[in-house]
């Protein structure tokens, strides 16, 4: 009787550990920093270029969240090793970001890399 008693226990706990797991997406809780693991874009024209950030207009909003006219604010400091290219007013920019954010984000924006690109968005040499 005990065995039995064990053996339903164990098979009511393993129902549970499945279920919790399937509740988190599936990932086991590898996510628990959010959507660290999701890279968005989104192309812009420059507004303002500042040394330290740039201020676009998203005029091709790639998988972003961004609506199409959306203003950001976006750090030049990116994690990309060729840095980011020195931007001007009216030239284009693709920002590629770790994560979506919303239509109106809070602050500066920060980007893994930036690219210079024509008026269609194809990213061109700096």
């Amino acid at each position: 009787m005990k065995k039995r008693a064990f053996i339903i226990t164990a098979c009511v706990l393993i129902i549970f550990a499945v279920e919790a797991i399937l509740l988190k997406g599936g990932d086991g809780g590898l996510q628990q920093g959010g959507d660290w693991n999701k890279q968005s874009f989104f192309t812009a024209r420059v507004i303002e270029a500042h040394e330290e950030y740039l201020i676009l207009e998203v005029f091709d909003t790639g998988n972003s969240n961004f609506s199409e006219g959306a203003k950001v604010e976006v750090s030049t400091d990116v994690e990309a090793a060729d840095g980011c290219p020195e931007f001007v007013a009216d030239e284009w920019a693709k920002v590629l970001m770790a994560s979506n954010k919303g239509d109106n984000p809070p602050g500066r924006l920060e980007a893994l890399s930036i690219y210079k690109t024509d008026e269609t968005g194809k990213v061109i040499a700096d």
